[in-house]
């Protein structure tokens, strides 16, 4: 079995998946870069495969893999978060309606996908961070990350605790209002750290 990173060949200790991506993982992290697709004889890598590889002996012939520089990574990942923040402000005012006419379980599977939305952004500057091996506040002005997650925090711990106390009202004020706005908000915030992740 052969195994190559970016189309170079890797040497590998013996015919496994997880031998072949340790190879690659190792040579990958040696140049700066990250590993971001695996193919087995054409076909794409994925999930606990992935995760965690067999260290089984392989029919396969070819392991490929194809690496990027982290830092890319992370800024296209932070330019689609801020894209989704703002479409996600339309879809808090539309939650709000919602619970305002009365259609509670729509409203509740909407804010359940709201509620990943902003997940993910939290990921994407955690993940992130690790990605490139420095906290992405260093690129945004002053305390501007830490003072909207600060921000964040407090609002759907308000949501949370609107919800648990079944007060839509609040609830829909929350959406319209101060999660709408913050969106906009980490929109701007997260564009402004993909920019300052700029390499000349």
């Amino acid at each position: 079995m052969k195994a190559t990173l970016d189309g170079h060949p890797l040497s590998i200790d013996r015919p496994s998946l997880a031998a072949a991506l340790h190879a690659g993982v190792t040579s990958a992290r040696e140049q700066g870069r990250i590993i971001v697709e695996v193919f087995l004889d054409g076909q794409p890598v994925q999930g606990d495969a992935l995760g965690e590889p067999s260290d089984e002996t392989l029919d396969a012939q070819l392991v490929e893999m194809t690496s990027t520089d982290p830092t890319s990574l992370v800024r296209i990942t932070l330019f689609d978060a801020a894209d989704a923040m703002d479409s996600s402000q339309d879809e808090h005012a539309a939650c709000a309606e919602m619970i305002h006419r009365g259609d509670i379980g729509a409203a509740m599977g909407a804010l359940g996908e709201l509620l990943s939305t902003w997940q993910a952004v939290r990921e994407a500057i955690a993940h992130g961070g690790a990605a490139i091996g420095q906290p992405l506040s260093e690129f945004a002005s002053g305390g501007t990350l830490d003072e909207r997650t600060e921000a964040l925090s407090k609002q759907l711990d308000d949501l949370k605790r609107a919800v648990g106390d079944d007060d839509l009202s609040t609830v829909a004020d929350l959406l319209e209002d101060d999660l709408r706005a913050e969106a906009g908000l980490w929109a701007d915030t997260l564009r402004h750290i993909a920019e300052g992740m700029k390499q000349d």
